[in-house]
């Protein structure tokens, strides 16, 4: 009894070394940057840089912006470096009550572009509840070669009165 535990010990441990030095491959990267936060009186901003050379995706923003009376306007765009297989952007509004909790999202607006260097996407004077916080978040990739780049932006909470 004590052999067959003591193998069966063996085994498993050595199943489990074996399985944790597998090379596991990822076609999705999300390339060295640094962000750009901007906040004015009314509207606020992220925009994502890359850093890197040699890759594909070198720009995302996101964007919120306070509208005509009890509307806000969301953009966002991705960028580049030279036209790829597919440049994408998705950009989310938020709400919040007080700025920091309880975010919800409202809508969302995207764009692909196919053998292009941009893909942007807007909102347009969207409605909204006044007196509420708004944030937009942004998701950006870049495809070429099957091999994809991608971050994410996501502005300050922005009040909309």
């Amino acid at each position: 009894m004590k052999s067959w535990r003591g193998n069966g010990a063996l085994i498993l441990s050595g199943l489990l070394l074996s399985c944790s030095s597998l090379t596991v491959c990822a076609e999705e990267v999300t390339p060295a940057g640094y962000h750009v936060y901007d906040v004015q009186e009314s509207e606020a901003s992220d925009t994502w840089y890359s850093i890197s050379r040699g890759v594909y995706l070198m720009t995302g923003l996101s964007k919120v912006a306070e509208g005509k009376t009890g509307h806000a306007v969301c953009d966002g765009y991705t960028m580049a470096k030279f036209d790829c297989d597919r440049v994408y952007v998705r950009i989310y509004l938020d709400q919040s009550d007080d700025g920091e909790t309880m975010w919800h999202t409202l809508d969302y607006w995207t764009d692909i572009a196919e053998n292009a260097s941009v893909a942007t996407t807007e909102s347009g004077q969207y409605k909204i509840d006044r007196g509420k916080y708004y944030s937009v978040k942004g998701v950006h990739s870049v495809t070429q070669d099957g091999y994809t780049e991608t971050t994410t932006t996501c502005t300050d909470a922005l009040h909309i009165d």
